[in-house]
């Protein structure tokens, strides 16, 4: 008999379980914040530069993946779905993207002597870490459409914003203190992409569940 997987988890509801997701989304992000530094510093050369390049593409993804998925969130008839996918896409590109940090020096040392050689170095950067943090962006308003309700805006809205504040704390001190020092980049990044996944999975699990009901 071929019966289907589902995993449950006692006592949590939908909306709990997005709660916790969210928080767990905002640990990741800060975790790969951090951990995407590392390499920043090799391909710069200068720990200000890298930081900069990070916050900057960090930022501005986060505004874009915002503005492009805000209608997407609000015509979903799944947001949650959206939301799990979401994520299965930040994973794949916490799996890959130190392999491609990695290939950045064959590319801008054949430039060394171009003229605005730092900018092209930011360029490329910046191309690199653009699409996840676009990803990252669009988790806003779409855990929005799928945890909120109207009635109840204010106190949804603050419950999803403390959650994910936590989450992103947790993960800061986590990774600099904890998983770095343990694991190495490496390591760090596999396991934090796993963590992505597993948010996708649970989500992706209940929401199915939900709309069975």
């Amino acid at each position: 008999m071929n019966k289907e997987l589902k995993i449950t988890l006692p006592g949590i509801g939908l909306r709990q379980l997005l709660l916790l997701a969210f928080a767990l989304s905002g640990m990741t992000i800060l975790i790969y914040e951090v951990v995407w530094i590392r390499p920043l510093q090799i391909v710069f050369g200068s720990t200000i530069y890298a930081v900069s390049t990070m916050l900057t593409t960090f930022m501005t993804g986060f505004s874009l993946g915002s503005y492009l998925f805000r209608n997407r969130a609000d015509q979903s008839r799944n947001p949650v779905l959206l939301f799990a996918l979401l994520e299965f896409g930040i994973g794949i590109y916490g799996l890959i993207i130190l392999a491609l940090f990695k290939i950045l020096p064959s590319i801008y040392l054949s430039l060394l002597f171009v003229p605005g050689f730092q900018f092209i170095q930011f360029v490329l950067c910046f191309v690199v870490l653009i699409t996840p943090t676009t990803l990252m962006g669009g988790i806003w308003p779409v855990i929005n459409r799928a945890y909120v309700d109207m009635d109840k805006l204010g106190k949804d809205v603050g419950l999803l914003y403390s959650f994910n504040s936590f989450g992103c704390a947790f993960g800061s001190i986590a990774a600099g203190f904890l998983l770095i020092p343990l694991l190495g980049i490496w390591r760090t990044s596999l396991l934090t992409a796993f963590l992505n996944f597993l948010v996708a999975i649970l989500v992706l699990n209940f929401g199915e569940r939900k709309n069975e009901s």
